[in-house]
């Protein structure tokens, strides 16, 4: 009779396979793939111990706490709000079967399986001669105190200390000096300044008409970092030598597509929030493409898919003011088959393509778009699909860099005037972190938003020399200003280009990057991420 009480008090008084929960979170909290959320963990742990002597009721507190156990394990993840979530499943229902097949091999990795499975041996050979809850117990108030920092040997978690300087200069997010602890409060006032002032920064087109013929050619490539060119051993590839200018701290502000798309479309007017990206600009003058027909340019715009994943040419209609796909690929051969299974074509097809267009056409001036998903995560290459995930993008980059340097061959030869940017929309975050597995982009790491960006200008003769870099942090409205310096400055009714007179007064932006419902944002040589816009954590360095 009173073994048989011993054992009842110790079942209410255990967590029982609950330990194990909680072990797993500690040891991927250790390993720094989640968060720990202090308050809400010892709360669920009051819920699971909280004495009740009516086995019915037991039940039905198992049967609560699974559900609260997935919600709380997603809150400490470094994962967006559900909210967002609900928001990407019709996305995510449209994604293909290999697709969905390869995301889950990389969340479910064999080393986490293999983790989880130690430590459920370990538990079931110990639970039966230690108190397993208690040791889980003592584990958890050790990871919610401050002396963790010191025996973990994590300087991640020290608190740093930084001035908030408002007025010395557009880089004060970065030039600040030692004074004031860096808190919620500090990021949080840092990031409003920072808007603030963006939303009154301006680059107008002010000329009436454009003097001189010549063509502006924009490339938008989606799924492309320096990160990514650096995995892939391709950051050496001829054509980033072959640019004339090439900005090394350029900052794509997202990590998604229509995003970029949208902030590139409205490079005249300082950066956004993403909010905002979804609602009117403040003023036409806003709206790159507009201001350059306004002055006697013609748009076109093209792609190499159909437009149609996540109403994709329909937000750039809307809130970038751009007009539809000019040409029709129906008669070309189809390279790559999408993520969501549709067709997608050979960057260089569908450029010639463009190309013998535009020599039919009479227009002395285009403005023009060309928008690539051919890095996308999740293509695949016809009759080639093998490869593993980054063989995969590895080719997929080597395909396109070949294709775009013998398209740029091709320009010169032509002697046509002609403007080339090189802007990718985000990173493919083909290496992944801690925070985010390899091709997620929930969160705008600094990995992903730090693009190359590259311009070339043709039809000029000139000795060729290496590329002049832009190493300060810049962003969208430096296209505008660059852009705006080629037209005021009718370069291309001189002989040669004096490139000093396009960079000229090119604005610094601060290192700023938003999605739906999270905030990256650099300060002082570190990085800092909110999810929740409010609360700030530090994002953990790449090198």
């Amino acid at each position: 009779m009173i073994k048989q009480k011993q054992r009842q008090i110790k079942q209410i008084t255990s967590l029982g396979w609950w330990n194990l929960y909680f072990i797993i979170k500690i040891f991927l909290y250790i390993k720094g793939n989640i968060d720990f959320h202090s308050i809400e963990n010892f709360s669920f742990l009051a819920f699971l111990l909280f004495p009740i002597h009516h086995s019915f009721l037991r039940v039905i507190r198992q049967a609560i706490a699974f559900p609260l156990a997935l919600l709380l394990l997603y809150y400490d993840a470094y994962l967006p709000p559900l909210s967002q979530l609900w928001d990407n499943i019709l996305q995510l229902s449209q994604f293909d079967i290999h697709y969905l097949y390869s995301l889950l091999k990389r969340i479910i990795s064999i080393e986490l399986l293999l983790s989880v499975f130690t430590l459920s041996v370990f538990y079931y050979l110990t639970k039966r001669y230690i108190r397993v809850t208690v040791i889980t117990f003592s584990l958890l108030i050790f990871i919610s105190t401050p002396l963790k920092n010191l025996l973990l040997d994590n300087d991640d978690f020290l608190p740093q200390v930084y001035t908030l300087n408002h007025t010395v200069s557009e880089t004060s997010i970065q030039k600040t000096t030692p004074t004031l602890l860096i808190n919620d409060t500090s990021l949080n006032l840092l990031k409003n300044d920072f808007f603030s002032s963006q939303a009154t920064k301006r680059i107008p087109i002010e000329s009436t008409k454009v003097n001189a013929p010549f063509d502006i050619l924009i490339l938008s490539v989606c799924s492309l970092a320096w990160n990514d060119l650096q995995m892939t051993e391709l950051s050496s590839h001829p054509i980033f030598n072959s640019f004339d200018i090439v900005f090394d701290n350029f900052n794509s502000a997202t990590s998604y597509s229509g995003p970029a798309l949208i902030r590139l479309l409205r490079a005249n007017c300082g950066q956004k929030t993403h909010k905002n990206l979804f609602e009117n600009a403040p003023s036409n003058e806003c709206y790159l493409f507009k201001n350059l027909q306004e002055i006697g340019f013609s748009e076109n715009v093209f792609l190499n898919h159909d437009g149609i994943y996540d109403s994709f040419i329909n937000k750039l209609e809307d809130n970038g003011k751009l007009g539809r796909s000019s040409i029709k690929m129906t008669q070309l051969p189809p390279y790559l088959k999408s993520f969501d299974g549709s067709n997608i074509f050979r960057d260089k097809d569908v450029l010639d393509l463009w190309w013998s267009k535009r020599n039919a056409n009479e227009d002395s001036n285009i403005i023009a778009l060309y928008n690539t998903i051919s890095l996308h995560d999740g293509n695949r290459i016809i009759n080639n699909a093998k490869l593993n995930d980054i063989k995969n993008y590895q080719l997929r980059l080597k395909n396109l860099l070949d294709d775009l340097y013998q398209f740029f061959e091709q320009l010169s030869l032509s002697k046509r005037k002609l403007v080339v940017f090189f802007i990718p929309e985000h990173g493919a975050n083909l290496k992944g972190d801690q925070f985010q597995i390899s091709g997620m982009r929930e969160l705008p790491s600094p990995a992903i938003v730090h693009i190359p960006v590259g311009v070339k200008i043709l039809g000029y003769q000139q000795d060729k020399k290496p590329p002049i870099h832009i190493d300060f942090p810049s962003s969208y409205l430096a296209i505008a200003k660059l852009l705006s310096n080629l037209i005021d400055n009718n370069l291309y009714q001189s002989p040669s280009i004096d490139l000093n007179l396009l960079i000229n007064k090119l604005p610094n932006t601060p290192i700023v990057a938003q999605n739906a419902s999270t905030t990256m944002m650099k300060v002082q040589d570190r990085f800092y991420i909110s999810l929740d816009d409010n609360t700030w954590i530090e994002y953990p360095s790449q090198n």
